[in-house]
């Protein structure tokens, strides 16, 4: 099978997925997103790298970064156009993305999280604060990843200034209630198609409140219920991502899903592979390869781009 992996520059990433492809006997490429181009027209679509035509592919992986999530999408959404099949869609990327826009996939699935505000004038910054129970609160970024534009508000007055500051820089973020027996801890929950591969529990190293390795957290692993299991695999057919990390939390009320990770990182010395021991890279490539055979028998094509929620969210 030709693979081609839809790349942003994951380097540790990008190497292993083409370690375990050319292992199982499959030919792969790298395809930088900023070097795809487009043509959009009726007669002859065109999808172009470094000017050329792209070559025949079977399968596209996607691994988009957050900051060109927009592009990506757009370039993602051309592989779609021409029938070409991805293990992600253009869509199901932009909706676990968009911190909201996932959770209120997650309402209509019936997926648990932590309570949740958005507020888009002043003078509603005192009720969204209430609808979460009150402070302390956290207060995050529409959009982030690696708990970056992530804050903890320990009381009204800094919740405001917080609230009213990125208010001024007209940035959109959400308030979100603070589970205060997870603080610095959380799950990290690897999902391949409909099933978990790995699991590990990340702690904070330095009593921050995130969980982050890339805020110096440490992973372990750690086995998960039935329960986070199936809640994990339901919270990625919400928004209808195939290959996500889950992040979780333990809360006194149960589990309770914070967020979609759509390009997850799984290597390095804190890195799900190093600590779990899973082949992650060589799940992914399988995944792939079942996709794609799915989709030549015209099931679970990526043709519509949607999920069952996507018409109203």
């Amino acid at each position: 099978m030709r693979i081609a992996i839809l790349t942003t520059s994951q380097k540790d990433e990008d190497e292993r997925l083409i370690e375990e492809a050319k292992a199982r006997g499959h030919e792969v490429s790298l395809l930088p997103l900023h070097k795809c181009s487009i043509g959009a027209c009726t007669d002859d679509p065109i999808l172009y790298f470094k000017g050329k035509r792209v070559d025949e592919f079977d399968a596209i992986i996607p691994r988009i970064n957050v900051n060109y999530t927009e592009y990506g999408a757009t370039i993602l959404r051309q592989f779609q156009a021409l029938k070409y099949y991805t293990t992600d869609s253009a869509y199901a990327i932009e909706v676990g993305r968009n911190k909201l826009r996932c959770l209120q996939h997650f309402i209509r699935g019936g997926i648990p999280f932590p309570k949740t505000g958005f507020a888009y004038s002043k003078e509603d910054f005192d009720n969204i604060i209430l609808t979460v129970g009150g402070t302390p609160i956290i207060i995050k970024l529409i959009e982030g990843t690696e708990g970056t534009g992530v804050f903890l508000a320990e009381d009204i007055k800094h919740a405001k200034n917080l609230l009213k500051t990125f208010k001024e820089l007209s940035t959109p973020l959400i308030v979100q209630e603070f589970i205060e027996e997870s603080s610095g801890s959380d799950l990290r929950i690897f999902v391949v198609g409909n099933e978990v591969v790995a699991s590990m529990e990340r702690k904070s190293q330095d009593g921050d409140f995130r969980a982050n390795i890339a805020l110096g957290g440490a992973g372990d692993r750690v086995d998960i219920t039935p329960e986070e299991e199936a809640l994990a695999v339901s919270a990625c057919k919400t928004i209808g991502i195939n290959i996500a990390g889950v992040d979780m939390i333990r809360s006194k009320r149960g589990p309770l899903v914070i967020e979609i990770n759509v390009s997850p990182d799984f290597c390095g010395e804190q890195g799900l592979e190093k600590i779990t021991g899973v082949n992650v890279a060589g799940a992914i490539i399988d995944y792939a390869a079942y996709g794609k055979s799915r989709f030549d028998q015209g099931i679970g094509a990526w043709l519509e781009d949607r999920v069952p929620y996507a018409n109203s969210a």
